[in-house]
């Protein structure tokens, strides 16, 4: 038996937010917390998928939209502070009601930057597993972030997505241990461009990946 739990929060606005947050009736094996990109939401293919795959082993899952995605604002970094705080509160509600014995986030493009402020700024996730779907490789926003955290980590990028830099993936790898999946021909939202079959494979490929680095010792 499942529950759809309505988390009493608001957004950096004050206006009400609902996540979809979902928690097993019986202990969870496990929480997975996923963070969208700017345009590619929680039921994004990858972190849809992932979700329905974690739920089915026995893990709660928790989907966080953003405030600014649910007011229609533009991104900015004017946001930024906002959604942040959005987040912590988020995950901090969830990990208040109930002791997980494995914690996994995963995040898109933005969301995976989230990631990794939230592995470096909240003790509560030191012992969390991090997912980085198409991250903004090059860029303070992560690059640094990533090469100081320690969680185990794992990144997944196309060859056609604007951030793919293989000099970089190998300067990342030579400062810290990740594992990694690289998707030929696929863009920033992991679509090979004409390609449908390619596409759909590329995610069921690196969902599968995922759900089996979340569950390795």
């Amino acid at each position: 038996m499942s529950e759809f739990v309505r988390l009493p929060l608001k957004t950096s606005n004050g206006y009400p937010l609902v996540h979809k947050f979902y928690r097993h009736e019986k202990e969870a094996h496990g929480l997975l917390v996923t963070f969208p990109g700017d345009r590619y939401g929680v039921d994004g293919p990858m972190l849809y998928y992932l979700s329905e795959l974690m739920w089915g082993r026995g893990w709660d899952t928790l989907a966080v939209t953003y405030g600014f995605q649910l007011t229609m604002e533009p991104f900015s970094a004017d946001v930024i502070p906002g959604l942040l705080q959005e987040c912590r509160s988020a995950v901090e509600e969830v990990l208040a009601q109930r002791a997980y014995p494995r914690l996994g986030l995963a995040g898109k493009s933005l969301g995976a930057g989230v990631v990794a402020y939230l592995c470096q700024s909240e003790p509560s996730l030191a012992e969390a597993r991090a997912v980085f779907f198409t991250p903004a490789l090059g860029t303070p926003l992560f690059d640094p972030i990533l090469v100081e955290i320690h969680h185990p980590s794992y990144i997944a990028i196309g060859t056609k997505d604007r951030f793919y830099d293989p000099e970089i993936l190998d300067t990342l790898r030579a400062s810290r241990h990740f594992e990694l999946t690289v998707i030929e021909g696929a863009d920033h939202s992991m679509d090979v461009f004409g390609d449908i079959e390619s596409s759909m494979m590329a995610v069921g490929k690196i969902v599968g990946e995922v759900g089996e680095f979340l569950l390795r010792d």
